[in-house]
């Protein structure tokens, strides 16, 4: 436990040392994409071509959803790069290839605002419409109609999550969507309970 722990400290700092001045150029010249996926939440820092993790997995699955033809995976390939400055040009922007602030503002502007519920308590143990075992910790959403395993990413004050489809609901008049605890906690809806969320289904 004690190694994984350090090993993960390691990754970390790697990922940071990435989003300093100068790391973008240093690993250009490398020429290489890093093959570490970094545990990072979206928007803790800007993203360019040759960086990898969770938080560009994120990127990608925004990006197909916005019809812009990437990977699904974590990584910012050249079809990553040339999805992001296509989305800039179109937003009259720099073309500059690198995901800071105002390129999140412009994705997230493009996503859906629908309202979402969550649920999970006194329902743990029991398995979804989808035939997954529910849990405090599962990253999940109800759908009534999309098939299981559908790509959704979630935005919602800064916070952006992605999950998949698990399960059937809501049905609540004028509820998009019911987010698993673990996704609405994440996401930061849980004392708000019912929220208007960013929302954009990948392919």
């Amino acid at each position: 436990m004690r190694k994984r722990y350090v090993i993960g400290c390691a990754a970390f700092a790697a990922a940071t040392a990435l989003a300093l001045p100068g790391a973008a150029s240093a690993q250009t010249a490398t020429s290489a994409v890093d093959p570490t996926f970094y545990d990072l939440p979206f928007g803790s820092r800007d993203l360019s071509a040759g960086m990898a993790g969770t938080d560009v997995k994120t990127l990608n699955w925004v990006l197909r959803g916005l019809a812009l033809g990437t990977t699904p995976d974590g990584s910012f390939s050249s079809t990553t790069d040339g999805a992001v400055r296509s989305l800039q040009a179109t937003a009259g922007g720099s073309a500059s290839g690198v995901v800071d602030l105002a390129t999140r503002k412009t994705m997230a502007s493009r996503m859906l605002n629908q309202h979402a519920s969550w649920y999970g308590p006194g329902l743990y143990g029991n398995t979804t419409a989808c035939g997954q075992k529910l849990r405090m910790g599962t990253v999940g959403v109800a759908h009534k109609k999309l098939p299981c395993g559908t790509k959704v990413t979630f935005a919602y004050e800064g916070r952006w999550v992605r999950a998949k489809v698990i399960d059937r609901g809501p049905y609540i008049a004028g509820r998009k969507w019911d987010l698993t605890y673990q996704t609405a906690l994440q996401l930061g809806t849980i004392d708000a309970g019912t929220a208007t969320v960013k929302a954009i289904v990948a392919p």
